[in-house]
């Protein structure tokens, strides 16, 4: 899936598995913070979306 990050506006791609673990955080400015889990290494993330904007994202993801 598609994230939009902050403060830059760029595009950044992130792959979710059922195996995906993750946090999400509110974060300064309106940013969202997202932790990713995989395979022992963590990807942290400061994007736009709202964490329901995230979960719909992922529940969507995950139906492909």
């Amino acid at each position: 899936m598609t994230l939009t990050r902050m403060p830059t506006g760029e595009p950044v791609g992130l792959t979710f598995t059922e195996a995906t673990e993750f946090n999400i955080d509110n974060g300064a400015e309106g940013a969202t913070i997202l932790a990713l889990y995989q395979n022992g290494s963590q990807h942290i993330v400061h994007v736009r979306e709202t964490r329901q904007e995230i979960l719909d994202a992922r529940r969507a993801a995950l139906e492909d």
